[in-house]
């Protein structure tokens, strides 16, 4: 078996920027792509996401469907799109027009693999903003197999593509599904449309207040404990959360401001952030930026959660603080909730957990496929001749 060949970027695409300027009849005739448009990793093209330079009064690049956009913006992101129409596009996304034997899709993934990414990353110039040095983007040696082997290649990686694509559709639907079953099974809880009889937080619930470990005793942190920060839970995909990052000792426990809370309490963010809100599955603690709500025998942990992150808005307001916004356990208290039927706000929960296992499920297969495709890849490479 003959080692592969490697070949520089540029044996295997050319740049292509063609302008558009500011006046030109085309710039309003074609679609415009910026930066913002394009997803990290997977390269899908997100028009819901607003372009700042989308009007026309700046410069672009012209581009069909024969070129791949590769974002030399904060090459980290790993912005790389192969679209299926003509169109031009931000000056901060380079098309790269394939030459002879080479596959779109082929030069695309090779354009997302770690490898490249660590690369851009490493040879990209400025600190605030990074941009990719071109020049040396297209001296980096890739691999370079047959023409047969690159379709191959791209196969694979584009049926996982497809899969962790369907996986980020999955998590669109929990994120607007429970939401909008919320408002449809209880009514906007600012008016109360269904006249639930109401009651507060404080008399319904137990707030408890979270602690941070002194982090200089290295007693206190490594321990089976799971300690939860607003990062943990503004990062959550599903309304659940059951491991966190970072988690702490039983001795930190004991001996400092941070308090346990049992499964089935919700987690709100209560400073800086306000109103992320996740159910716990498992006993654990907080730092100092959550206010904790043990449910009473009137409240599913699902509907308060979902109640308070409706409430988001109106939570802000009732905050205070100069360095940063927070809202105070005792003012939390005072917040009116109204009361549906517990087996109304069980049926609820039933249907949010079930979303939520199939966002887990896709999410895990998704990976999977990732993970397997990376290998095939990886190991056609290997074995071409």
């Amino acid at each position: 078996m003959t080692a592969l060949r490697a070949a520089p970027l540029a044996e295997l695409c050319e740049l292509d920027r063609r302008n558009v300027r500011p006046g030109d009849p085309l710039a309003d005739e074609l679609p415009f792509v910026g930066v913002e448009n394009v997803t990290r990793d997977t390269g899908f093209l997100d028009f819901d996401a607003n372009s700042r330079v989308g009007s026309g009064k700046s410069a672009s690049f012209r581009f069909d469907r024969r070129h791949v956009l590769y974002g030399k913006l904060a090459p980290y992101l790993n912005k790389v799109a192969t679209p299926d129409f003509a169109g031009r596009c931000s000056t901060e996304l380079v098309p790269l027009l394939p030459r002879d034997g080479v596959d779109r899709d082929f030069l695309a993934h090779m354009l997302r693999r770690p490898e490249t990414v660590k690369f851009a990353v490493e040879s990209a110039n400025g600190t605030r903003m990074p941009r990719v040095d071109m020049k040396l983007m297209m001296a980096m040696p890739v691999p370079f197999p047959s023409f047969d082997m690159q379709r191959r290649i791209a196969g694979v990686l584009n049926r996982a593509a497809r899969i962790v694509r369907l996986r980020e559709k999955a998590n669109d639907r929990i994120r607007l599904f429970a939401p909008a079953l919320f408002v449809e099974t209880f009514g906007d809880p600012d008016d109360n449309p269904m006249g639930w009889p109401v009651s507060t937080l404080g008399e319904t619930c137990a707030v408890v207040g979270g602690g941070t470990p002194r982090r200089a005793n290295p007693e206190y942190f490594g321990g089976s404990v799971p300690w939860a920060t607003p990062t943990d839970i503004t990062a959550l995909k599903v309304p659940y959360i059951g491991e966190t990052k970072e988690t702490i000792t039983e001795t930190a426990l004991r001996e400092s401001s941070a308090r346990r809370v049992p499964a089935g309490s919700v987690l709100l963010t209560s400073r800086a952030t306000i109103g992320a809100a996740a159910v716990a599955t498992a006993p654990m603690a907080t730092n100092q930026g959550f206010a904790n709500l043990k449910c009473g025998d009137f409240l599913s942990p699902e509907y308060l959660c979902f109640f308070l992150r409706n409430r988001a808005g109106a939570l802000n307001r009732m905050a205070n603080g100069t360095t940063f916004r927070e809202i105070s356990k005792s003012t939390l208290r005072t917040v009116e909730i109204p009361l549906p039927p517990l087996d109304r706000q069980r049926r609820f929960a039933a249907a949010v957990k079930s979303a939520s296992r199939a966002a887990v499920a896709a999410s895990a297969a998704a990976d999977a496929a990732a993970h397997l495709a990376a290998a095939l890849a990886a190991r056609l490479l290997d074995e071409s001749p």
